[in-house]
């Protein structure tokens, strides 16, 4: 009953902060009047309600499911620039309605352009040399696209790039799927991919009811699912690890998996387990920070995660953490891009 309430509690206090208290002080400013008013707690509720009801239930409703994504994405950015104004004008003391006026205007920039760069998609190369292979090898690799959070149009837009790069295989390193109101059909665009294309599951996969089933018929899109399993293709060793399981349990699968005097390229969601495992891989690659998808969320993964975003490591022992190519919730990334790794595993 206590963690119950302690939960209700913190729900609420998100949905305060993030979708009433930032424009209830951009009132207050405009106005000159008190910043926090006891009645906004008021206006809390239905957000709360709206929350709760979406991230508890499983409801497909989708302008539900809008209103808490844009809710959140654009209250976070309102919560930080409101925050900024209001020290600024504790310290110096600047007219209330100029503030007012100049983070307004800075929340609709920074939400249009985080709307804009979220429905980009860059590609990045990354080029390793391993005395281990003796021909060259070259991977397409994508993590958190997110459908579900996004329409299925956005992995058809992935798709038109991974069509056209000149690749041998593609590798999903998780957060494929999140949402209750994702369907099979949803992935069909990959069906446009004749390469090989090998899958990992990551934590998000496992909050979908009945996604086992769904991970079943894998196969029959041309997807092979590597959770806790090896592949060989073309002298690279595949190691693909499950999310839903212990960082010990990961590196122990990493370390019965892996070949010796073969190059390792384990397919692993999230990077907390690079550090007990740097020794067993010859690359290991990552998804799951987003790189934080919002500034400044990325201060905050820091405290989480290590490695955040990019190479970490040195030859024959290397990580490369991906921002991934989708969003989670809502549909905004605001100093980091949806990526596409073009991986090039050439002979040294």
């Amino acid at each position: 009953m206590i963690q119950k309430t302690v939960l209700v509690l913190i729900a609420f206090v998100l949905a305060y902060g993030l979708y009433v208290f930032p424009f209830a002080a951009l009132w207050a400013l405009f106005h000159g009047i008190a910043i926090f008013d006891p009645q906004s707690l008021l206006l809390g509720v239905p957000a709360f309600v709206c929350l709760w009801l979406y991230l508890r239930t499983g409801t497909t409703n989708r302008p539900l499911k809008a209103f808490v994504y844009y809710g959140m994405g654009i209250g976070f950015i309102a919560l930080w620039v409101v925050g900024l104004a209001l020290v600024a004008q504790a310290l110096a003391g600047f007219e209330s309605g100029a503030v007012a006026a100049v983070a307004s205007t800075a929340i609709f920039v920074l939400s249009a352009v985080s709307l804009i760069n979220a429905r980009t998609i860059t590609r990045r190369q990354l080029v390793v040399n391993s005395a281990k292979i003796s021909q060259p090898v070259r991977f397409a690799f994508i993590s958190d696209v997110h459908i579900g959070s996004h329409a299925p149009q956005h992995l058809a837009k992935i798709c038109d790039h991974l069509i056209t790069m000149d690749v041998d295989a593609v590798l999903i390193g998780g957060d494929l799927f999140d949402s209750s109101d994702f369907t099979l059909d949803d992935l069909k665009a990959l069906k446009r991919i004749k390469q090989d294309i090998f899958f990992i599951t990551g934590n998000h996969e496992g909050y979908v009811k009945g996604h086992q089933l769904m991970l079943d018929q894998f196969d029959g899109l041309g997807i092979t699912v590597l959770d806790n399993s090896a592949q060989d293709f073309a002298g690279i060793n595949i190691i693909g690890i499950a999310d839903s399981q212990p960082v010990a349990d990961k590196v122990a699968a990493i370390d019965s998996l892996r070949q010796p005097d073969t190059f390792n390229l384990a397919l692993v969601h999230q990077p907390s387990s690079w550090s007990p495992a740097r020794d067993m891989v010859d690359l290991m690659l990552c998804g799951h920070t987003h790189n934080g998808q919002i500034f400044p969320f990325n201060f905050l993964v820091r405290l989480q995660f290590a490695q955040t975003y990019g190479r970490y490591g040195v030859p024959g022992a290397q990580l490369y953490v991906s921002s991934g190519a989708g969003c989670w919730g809502p549909g905004m990334r605001l100093g980091s891009r949806n990526e596409i790794i073009h991986l090039e595993i050439l002979p040294s």
